[in-house]
């Protein structure tokens, strides 16, 4: 594609034109998602990422520069991401060999501790609609796939993803008032919930 097509394509995606949102996508969807998948050796994860990125483009495509490298641009965002999901996954399993210690000097402390964290947790999952709730719990803290959540609830992949971005922001802005007070006892309350 030449840089006049691919600037005026941007021109109409910073427009809100839904068709050059789809023509981008079917351009470089194919490279984006092969180099996701090198970086982070997963499909699913791969296509995980691929659509949270378009779903960012569309959010900023007024402040995307046309004069400037999309392809680029794409690119360093799906770095950034796969940087950002490994700084996670190490953060995770820190998380869990602390958690699988069980080290308590004052074991009532920890039950009300955990009993308050599991409250927190419950209350923020209770923000969500029915569906964002339900589709979050499967997708994020159960780890179903995409496809599995799709068959079982009869919805698309990209209404997946809506309901788990949705689901995201309001569980962040519920769960960041109390992260310092109970960061270890909501960790243990998930991972006894949901992964044990």
């Amino acid at each position: 594609m030449s840089f006049s097509s691919e600037k005026q394509l941007l021109i109409d995606l910073s427009n809100g034109h839904v068709d050059a949102f789809h023509s981008i996508y079917a351009i470089y969807a194919p490279r984006l998602s092969r180099k996701l998948f090198q970086l982070l050796k997963s499909e699913e994860l791969a296509q995980d990422v691929l659509q949270d990125i378009f779903i960012k483009v569309w959010e900023i495509r007024q402040t995307i520069n046309p004069e400037q490298n999309f392809a680029a641009f794409l690119f360093k965002m799906a770095a950034n991401r796969s940087k950002n999901i490994f700084r996670a996954n190490v953060y995770n399993e820190s998380m869990r060999n602390v958690i699988g210690q069980e080290i308590s000097y004052n074991p009532i402390e920890d039950a009300m501790n955990e009993k308050d964290a599991k409250e927190i947790l419950d209350a923020a999952l209770n923000t969500l609609t029915s569906r964002q709730r339900e589709v979050y719990t499967l997708q994020k803290l159960e780890g179903h796939s995409y496809q599995e959540i799709s068959e079982r609830l009869n919805i698309s992949s990209s209404a997946i993803n809506h309901h788990i971005q949705e689901a995201g922001k309001k569980l962040r802005t519920v769960l960041k008032n109390h992260q310092n007070e109970i960061l270890i006892p909501l960790l243990s309350v998930l991972f006894k919930k949901y992964f044990f």
